[in-house]
């Protein structure tokens, strides 16, 4: 397994509490309105680059047979726990090995943007196709350059502050290169360290803190967070990057008709069809 994928453990137990269970609520209507309709009865399904699983267990509890293929182990052991019912593999999406195996196959949370190049990710095509049956359904989204370009400008856009840690998430982009980064930033708390003067005012700083969770109050709140050792010296900070590209969507599209990929719609998560710079592009093909 390379140094890429091992990355992502440092950053799965984080992922497992926030953005897994935060981002698989509106992934999972866009799946039951595009992909589940052509799953037969107890269908086999993989989910490509799996992370902690989240999308997984409803898909199961609906009586569907499930892999989660994932290069991260940390975030395959959550994806474990929260989807016992499941088959895991860890596993590269570039070189995987399961043939004609699956009626259906998913890639959500933009996860094929952290192929750097459009060899790659055409290799990762050629893996999903070789593993579907025929008619089998392909539902991915990436981030597209004119999304990138407007919404990636090295300003924090998520974070919380729980009583034992926090986070921030700041993506920027480089237009001219169609590459770019997000940082996570992470906070863990270290009790034993306070003194008799932070002992006092912690309690103090967990009312402020959930105050803060408030959706209305993210501006807020990333502001504290952005200033967030000043605050609590002694919680320890980590800060974690992962590159992405932007992949132009004609090229997406190109490579999928190239592996073979047939009926390729785009679309937006909500079903239209004009894909602008607000919406990432969700891509809908077909094995023949």
């Amino acid at each position: 397994m390379t140094d890429r994928y091992t990355d992502y453990n440092n950053w799965a137990w984080l992922y497992n509490k926030t953005v897994g269970p935060d981002y698989s609520h509106p992934q999972l209507a866009l799946l039951q309105r595009v992909l589940l309709p052509h799953i037969p009865e107890n269908g086999h399904i993989l989910d490509l680059c799996c992370g902690t699983g989240q999308l997984i267990q409803p898909l199961v509890k609906a009586g569907y047979q499930v892999t989660g293929l994932d290069g991260s182990e940390e975030m395959l052991s959550y994806a474990q726990q929260n989807a016992p019912g499941a088959t895991f593999e860890l596993a590269d999406a570039r070189t995987f090995g399961v043939s004609n195996s699956f009626d259906g196959a998913f890639s959500t949370s933009a996860s094929l943007n952290h192929l750097m190049s459009l060899e790659d990710l055409t290799q990762v095509f050629k893996r999903v196709y070789g593993s579907l049956k025929e008619e089998g359904i392909f539902v991915f989204d990436l981030n597209h350059p004119d999304q990138l370009e407007r919404w990636w400008r090295g300003q924090p856009t998520e974070g919380e502050i729980s009583r034992y840690y926090a986070w921030m998430i700041t993506p920027n982009y480089t237009p001219h290169v169609a590459t770019g980064a997000f940082e996570v930033r992470i906070y863990q708390s270290s009790v034993h360290s306070l003194g008799l003067v932070g002992q006092i005012l912690s309690p103090i700083k967990r009312l402020l803190y959930k105050f803060l969770s408030r959706p209305r109050f993210i501006g807020l709140r990333l502001k504290l967070l952005q200033n967030f050792t000043a605050i609590e010296p002694h919680w320890k900070k980590k800060d974690l990057i992962y590159p992405i590209k932007g992949h132009p969507i004609g090229a997406v599209k190109t490579a999928l008709e190239q592996v073979g990929f047939a009926n390729i719609a785009i679309q937006t998560i909500d079903g239209a069809t004009e894909i602008d710079n607000n919406h990432s592009a969700h891509f809908i093909c077909t094995k023949p």
